[in-house]
């Protein structure tokens, strides 16, 4: 009875284990990269230059590549899989996303590689075309507003125009922060503003005179 056990054990272990020849890794490799160059022009020309940002698109890139490497190990070996499982299971990542559309970006390229390195080059396929019709439909267009810090710092300018310059440039606006001194003021505002006005509030503000510095900062900047 337990040899006949060991011998379905066996056989099923032996089932599961698929060792891809080298060929067809380089293959999965070389399709992961064209559905990846894909994922990468879609992600470029769906952003504004504001909101594009090259690291990230690189790093699309590699993980297509790097899922497919993990799929070609995970696939020659259940007990390797099990163990990577519990590896990665550690794993913390604490990157802020900027645009929700990110994460999808992400999970396009986890699947690009799933599907090369399974030679489901089809699903693959026409999972990519779908996925990038549905990005440039939902593109940023520089319409989107952003969640920032404008700092203000100067002398010898009325405040009351700097508050109203802010209200007709922003959709809201919160003073976080008022510093006055003698010779000098500082003021914090916490804003929500479209990327297409960013450049006109700061020109705007500079027109009144009086003014040292504007800055427009991310929130997890300050």
């Amino acid at each position: 009875m337990n040899q006949q056990l060991e011998e379905t054990i066996n056989s099923f272990m032996n089932a599961i284990q698929i060792k891809p020849s080298g060929i067809m890794i380089w293959i999965s490799l070389a399709v992961a990269l064209l559905f990846a160059a894909i994922l990468w022009v879609t992600y470029r020309l769906s952003n504004t230059k504001q909101s594009y940002q090259p690291k990230f698109a690189a790093t699309l890139v590699a993980l297509a590549i790097i899922s497919t490497i993990l799929m070609d190990l995970i696939q020659t070996n259940i007990a390797l899989s099990l163990g990577m499982i519990g590896s990665l299971s550690i794993v913390r990542f604490r990157t802020n996303i900027r645009d929700p559309r990110d994460i999808g970006f992400i999970f396009w390229s986890m699947a690009i590689g799933i599907a090369s390195a399974t030679q489901s080059y089809l699903i693959g396929c026409i999972g990519s075309v779908v996925l990038a019709v549905v990005m440039f439909m939902t593109k940023n267009t520089g319409t989107e507003n952003q969640h920032l810090l404008l700092v203000v710092r100067g002398s010898n300018t009325d405040l009351d125009q700097i508050q109203k310059i802010v209200g007709y440039h922003t959709n809201s606006n919160l003073v976080k922060a008022k510093n006055i001194l003698a010779d000098s003021f500082e003021l914090v505002y916490e804003v929500e503003i479209p990327e297409t006005n960013s450049n006109k509030v700061i020109e705007t503000i500079f027109e009144l005179g009086g003014i040292d510095s504007v800055n427009l900062l991310a929130q997890n900047a300050w």
